[in-house]
């Protein structure tokens, strides 16, 4: 019993460190590319803190099983390798204790994996839909401050100053300028806008627009040519919204999982079966792991680690790939991505740990 308790704790406490360091890695990934949109002006600053947040379900879908998979290869792994595995065994404790151990474990995190890819990530993927529709229709997410450029789409616009509400903003003393454009060969002219006062509004269609009063346009061609001023009293600008082609089409990602499971879409169905995959993988994994961490003294603690990597990425691969065959309906809807999971249970997860069983037999045969 306290042999049991100590392997369990060694597995969870490993699991967990490697969930802490992995799951800060890939958000500060995700911090630096919503922070270099937020610098280019393609997404608002106070919207990054909240993108951040929703953000995490996505990240916990691959995480969860790939943290028990590595805790339980290091954790086992380091015990074979410091020779306690050989004191374990000669008092008793046996493969069946760990494979035990492991689906306890495995049991732990599924249970919360399902949490996180059924209730979690759909909301999750629902809000980021939300906050990023908004911050490109609402003016108070305009990145227009006083003193600052600016850049919308073609031109780069400058402030001197900024008053009102983020709701109702008015802007004045402001300087347009249009960035220089090769069109079929040619250089386009260049524009300069200055304007006493401005404002922003939208259109029927959702549009923004820049919209200044009383000002001076300036056009020329680059490297010489006509001069042309036009005076006005308004003069508007449309203000580009940021590219969705970053994104994939969340209409699915973002709906329930009670709807998804209502519905006959193909696929609909495809996508419940990819939030069930992460569930299945962390049985499929810790069956795997187990066989895989049992190593020679001799050998170094994380001398499986790197076969094990390849395996949880083929493992994911074959996912992505079939995902991919029956969206595109070249592959059957049952067993569907279920096929991945009974296939590396059958294929892999069975022969590997059978290995060491014939393993083990042979010896004591010789002996």
């Amino acid at each position: 019993m306290i042999l049991t308790k100590y392997i369990f704790k060694e597995i969870f406490k490993t699991q967990m460190i490697c969930f802490i360091v992995l799951f800060s890695v890939f958000m500060c990934q995700t911090v630096i590319k919503l922070l270099s949109k937020a610098s280019a002006g393609t997404m608002p600053v106070d919207v990054v803190s909240e993108m951040v947040l929703y953000s995490m379900p996505s990240v916990g879908f691959i995480l969860l099983p790939l943290t028990l998979y590595v805790g339980i290869i290091i954790a086992l792994s380091r015990m074979s390798s410091d020779s306690e595995m050989v004191v374990m065994k000669s008092t008793g404790v046996s493969s069946k204790t760990f494979m035990k151990i492991a689906m306890v474990l495995a049991s732990m995190t599924a249970a919360i994996t399902a949490y996180n890819s059924f209730v979690l990530m759909p909301r999750a993927t629902l809000e980021q839909k939300i906050l990023r529709e908004a911050s490109q229709n609402d003016p108070q997410y305009l990145p227009i401050e006083s003193g600052k450029f600016t850049n919308f789409g073609d031109y780069t616009i400058y402030i001197q100053k900024v008053t009102g509400q983020k709701s109702d903003r008015n802007l004045g003393q402001v300087f347009i300028f249009k960035d220089i454009s090769l069109v079929q060969g040619l250089y386009d002219e260049l524009m300069c806008v200055i304007a006493d006062s401005g404002n922003v509004k939208f259109d029927e269609n959702g549009t923004q627009w820049v919209t200044l009063y009383n000002g001076n346009s300036y056009k020329t061609q680059p490297f010489g040519g006509d001069f042309k001023k036009f005076n006005f009293k308004t003069f508007s600008v449309p203000v580009a919204s940021e590219s969705n082609s970053d994104y994939e089409d969340e209409t699915l990602q973002s709906t329930p999982t009670s709807v998804l499971w209502d519905s006959d879409d193909r696929k609909a169905k495809v996508e419940l079966q990819w939030r069930a995959a992460p569930v299945l993988a962390c049985f499929i994994l810790a069956i795997i792991a187990i066989p895989l961490s049992m190593i020679n003294p001799r050998q170094g603690k994380f001398s499986r680690l790197g076969p094990a990597i390849i395996l949880f990425a083929a493992y994911y691969m074959c996912l992505l790939s079939l995902r991919n065959f029956i969206n595109a309906d070249k592959f059957w809807l049952i067993p569907g991505l279920y096929f991945v999971p009974i296939a590396f249970f059958f294929f892999v997860a069975i022969p590997i740990n059978m290995e060491k069983t014939y393993i083990r037999r042979k010896k004591k045969a010789k002996a």
